[in-house]
């Protein structure tokens, strides 16, 4: 059996909060607590989660952006949590990320030449006519025309910039990207042209992404795999169509109802499977959460089981179902 080719053990990144005159550390923010997930070459995997649920922290852990507190990240067989400074610098020429801000994500003192240039003169892989050559051919392969390579940032859109930025990503010959909601702050047709480039991408040169994101529907049609998070954790994770078609975990079910559906038959279907949150119902401090199973301030079914004490004292193991190994899920009841 091929092993994958990312494969992350119980990831863990704890942000100190600080007090006082001497800035003691008094908590902490657990923003990841304890994800483990794989990812094989050429597949993606989608993560979604509300806001502050630590999206975004994982994919940046597992890329040392930031460093994490605690776990493993293998990366073609290597943790890369272990490497060196020279080391982690080969090796991140295999892992890259697509930034969710396409304004913010580009330096607006450089043309694009330089911005896609960067990389490959910090490397050594190109220089001088065949630099420019290269700018060129990430250009042409991201939709956009080499001609433009003499601009500077401002002077695009922001699809154009997040093409831009991808192809930055493409410069290195990556395996895996980390794409950071790279969609959300664009138009919803341009939306669509960002995901078919990914897609196109993935087919033309075996990519593996981690696809962070809001938007379920833009997951659903590009993943293979969706784990979701909630406040730190991953509560569910199945093949994309066993997720979506048979949710069990009620976060998971709660965020799917909340999907736009254009048939109001299919709303009315879909409102009575899943209770929606009301809304003052927030999501619980990641300094100070709930005992137990953290949804359970917030779940339907802690509710209609007569509110029971284990989902408020012991926290459930994420879990394959029985019907279908493939499927995780960290839940004291839904599994039932």
């Amino acid at each position: 059996m091929t092993p994958p080719l990312l494969n992350v053990i119980d990831l863990k990144k704890h942000f100190p909060v600080r007090a006082g005159l001497f800035g003691a550390v008094r908590e902490h923010v657990k923003a990841v607590d304890g994800v483990s997930f794989s990812i094989d070459s050429g597949k993606t995997l989608g993560l979604v989660g509300e806001s502050g649920c630590g999206k975004t922290t994982v994919g940046r852990a597992l890329l040392r952006l930031i460093a994490p507190t605690s776990g493993k990240v293998e990366f073609e067989g290597t943790d890369i949590l272990k490497l060196g400074r020279r080391e982690l610098r080969e090796k991140r020429r295999r892992m890259q990320i697509v930034f969710q801000d396409p304004y913010g994500s580009l330096n607006p003192r450089m043309t694009i030449q330089q911005i896609l240039g960067e990389a490959l003169e910090v490397h050594g892989l190109a220089s001088g006519n065949d630099l420019r050559a290269e700018v060129a051919r990430l250009l042409s392969q991201v939709g956009l025309r080499p001609e433009v390579m003499n601009r500077y940032p401002h002077e695009f859109s922001g699809g154009q910039r997040q093409r831009i930025g991808i192809a930055r990503a493409l410069a290195l010959q990556p395996a895996f990207i980390v794409c950071d909601e790279p969609t959300s702050a664009l138009d919803v047709s341009i939306r669509a042209q960002i995901i078919n480039l990914l897609q196109d991408l993935q087919a033309a040169r075996g990519l593996s992404y981690l696809m962070i994101s809001h938007d379920l529907g833009v997951v659903r049609h590009i993943s293979d795999a969706v784990a979701v998070m909630y406040l730190g954790k991953i509560v569910e994770q199945a093949p994309t169509e066993a997720l979506y078609e048979n949710p069990r975990h009620p976060y998971t079910q709660i965020l799917l109802s909340a999907i736009p559906v254009p048939n109001p038959r299919q709303r009315a279907v879909r409102a009575q499977q899943a209770k929606p949150l009301d809304a003052d119902d927030a999501v619980p401090s990641p300094i100070n959460i709930p005992s137990g199973c953290p949804f359970h301030p917030r779940c339907p079914l802690y509710v209609a089981q007569g509110q029971p004490a284990e989902c408020r004292t012991k926290l459930p193991d994420l879990v394959a179902l029985n019907s279908d190994p493939a499927h995780l899920l960290r839940c004291h009841f839904a599994a039932g």
